[in-house]
Order: C-alpha cells, then structure tokens, then sequence
C-alpha cells in the first residue's frame, strides 16, 4: 500500500437537540497490520458493479473483548467479461479479509487460518452484516454479493464455516446489503437482504454517446428484497411472498431496522436509490405493510426521490422515539426524517444544519453513536 494511502479521512457531525454544531474532520494513520485494498476491477465496458465499494463489520469473533475487522473484497473483472463469470475469489489479492486485533492495538491478518480465504470465483463482494444468528455466543458473517451470497457459521474455536446451502440463505442475483433482526419476536435473529437491480455483465448496455460512461440505475429494472425467517435449527425460511416484502420492487441499497411506533415490533426501512424509499411497519402477525409515503419518509421535502445509499434508525434528539438519516450523493444532502410520535415524521434536514454540511458530498455507509460521552449521538 502506497504512503499517501496510509491515512484514512472522516467527517463526525455532533447533533444536540437537533441543532449540528460542528462538523470535525479527522485523520487518523491506519493501525499496523490492517493492510488491505478493495479491488473493484475497472474496465472499458463501464460494469455498474465496478462502482460499488466493499462493506465492512466491527466484531469480536473470538470473544477476547477486543473489537476485530471483517473488509468485503470486489472481484476481478475481465475487459470484456468472460463467459461465464468468474471473478477469481481464490486468487489471494480479490479475498474477503479477517484482521484479528491484538492487545497492543495491532491487527494481524488472519484471514486463511479463519477460513475465510476463498469467497467464490461467481461472487463479486458487496457487504456484511454481523450477528449471532443462532444463539451460540459466537458472531456469525453474512456477505452479499454479485452472485452467490454466503452465510459464514463461527465455530467457536477461531474458525467459520460456509453453511449457505444448509441454511438456505444464498439469494441470488445482486444483493447489495443486509442486516439481522427479530420481526417475529421469537428470540431467533431474522435475515433482510436488500437487492439492488437486475442487472448482468451478459447484458450491459452501453451508456454515453462518443464516450462509453456508467449507465444510470434507472437504465436497469428494479427488483424485490428478501426475508428469511429463522426457524431456529440452523435453516431459514423465505418468507419474502407471505409477509409482503416481495410485494415491493426497487433498487435497494441500505436497510436498518427499529420499533418507530413502539408497538412491540421491529420495522423496516430501506433506502432506495432514485425510487421512493420503504418503510415496512410490522404488522405483528408476520406481515409488513409499506407505509414510507404516508409516514412521510419516501422523498425529500420538495417531493423528489433520492439516491438512498446508507442509513441509520435511531433516536438522534433525545426524544425516545427512533429518527431516521439516509445518505446521498453531493447536491441531493442527507436526509434528516425526525419521529413525530405519532406514526410519522417530519423533513429536518435543513433545520439540523445537516444539509448544509453535506450538499457538497456523496455518503455510503453511516453510524449514529455518541462518541465522546456527552449524551448526544453523533453521526460517523
């Protein structure tokens, strides 16, 4: 890795009582030993994939106290793509990457000894989301993936194992993020998948006139997300068509979950990229009504769509009710959506000094904590 690429750049926005202070932008030298590169491959035939950067999760695999770092990997991509795809996953330089972080605060690659070295030559990475899906004390990994996704079983002794086929939790098609949640409450984690398009490098089109550029996502046609439910045995049901998940089509990229009603039951929400975005209530019979529109989450404040990348469900004011914040790109700013309490919500985007501090850039991944002990959540 290249000095100048030793240092990694951040903005850490302070909200109280819905005013954002400041926004203080840090650098901090990466610790030694986490040495990795996300490989996405660019080509001449502008591959939408080539654009999409790799998850990351913060976990403690091995139970030690110390948090460790999971880092989502791309793929290689030919120019043209061969047929059929093979994104060489077994070639070292495009694995999926483990670092154990060691008492000194020092990480230390430990990616094979894991098993976790080989991700798949038809799976080009997208994201990760980190849970003890079957109660066993241990963190379990999902990835998603272009392709094949794979649910990774932590053994409990240092290792994991790939037990996808088992639990029949492999999607298909481009899965671009996912997260564990109970919408049953039956103490058993749940599994959402959020996909993004239908889209193949068989059957890419060509975008721009005298200059082949990246088509737009509105080029490609939307497609549903997918519920599994947790039966508890080491299986999952897809429940996508039952609960009324599958009854939505978009292009899904971020999703978080919280009780926005507090009704005793986990909601959903999904930001969609140039759609409307999903607010699925929890019905609490196993079903899922969308209801982003009338909550008034499903577009900005002028009635436009946004691009809808990362997101976070969390109360940012204090109030005891969960807000929403979506990420976008530059121009559009992020979205502030604050729970009325009264089963819907108001755009304070504006009013937070949120969007003044993020017109000017393009947000992905994002995480509401308070950060330096003052009550207060902050945005990362």
């Amino acid at each position: 890795m290249r000095e100048d690429r030793l240092l990694t750049r951040a903005a850490l926005f302070s909200f109280v009582c819905a005013f954002a202070l400041s926004a203080a932008v840090f650098e901090v030298g990466i610790p030694p030993g986490l040495d990795f590169t996300q490989r996405n491959s660019p080509t001449t035939q502008k591959y939408l994939i080539e654009t999409m950067g790799g998850g990351v999760a913060l976990l403690d695999y091995n139970n030690d106290g110390l948090l460790d770092v999971f880092l989502v990997n791309g793929g290689r991509v030919t120019d043209p793509m061969q047929r059929p795809e093979n994104f060489a996953r077994s070639d070292p330089r495009y694995w999926n990457r483990l670092f154990r972080q060691n008492r000194d605060g020092s990480f230390t690659d430990v990616t094979k000894a894991a098993g976790l070295a080989n991700a798949g030559d038809t799976n080009y990475g997208m994201g990760v989301a980190a849970a003890d899906y079957d109660n066993d004390g241990y963190t379990d990994l999902y990835i998603t993936n272009y392709g094949r996704n794979i649910l990774y079983h932590n053994n409990g002794n240092g290792t994991f194992s790939d037990v996808t086929e088992k639990a029949g939790v492999a999607a298909g098609g481009w899965s671009a993020s996912a997260g564990f949640f109970d919408y049953d409450n039956d103490g058993r984690l749940d599994l959402f998948v959020t996909r993004y398009m239908i889209c193949d490098t068989a059957h890419s089109k060509a975008c721009g006139a005298s200059l082949r550029v990246y088509c737009l996502p509105g080029e490609f046609p939307a497609t549903t997300n997918i519920l599994y439910r947790n039966r508890g045995d080491g299986t999952f049901e897809d429940v996508s068509q039952r609960s009324g998940i599958a009854a939505c089509k978009a292009r899904s990229l971020g999703v978080a979950f919280n009780d926005y009603d507090d009704d005793g039951f986990a909601d959903v929400f999904v930001a969609n990229d140039g759609m409307e975005e999903f607010l699925f209530h929890n019905n609490g019979n196993g079903t899922f009504t969308e209801r982003a529109l009338e909550a008034g989450v499903a577009l900005s404040d002028d009635g436009k769509p946004y691009a809808g990348i990362g997101v976070d469900f969390r109360d940012y004011d204090n109030d005891g009710r969960p807000d929403i914040i979506v990420t976008n790109l530059a121009r559009q700013v992020y979205a502030v959506y604050h729970n009325d309490g009264n089963g819907s919500f108001s755009y304070r985007s504006l009013e937070s000094g949120l969007g003044s501090l993020t017109a000017g850039s393009s947000g992905w991944g994002m995480h509401l904590e308070d950060f330096d002990n003052d009550g207060w959540k902050d945005l990362f």
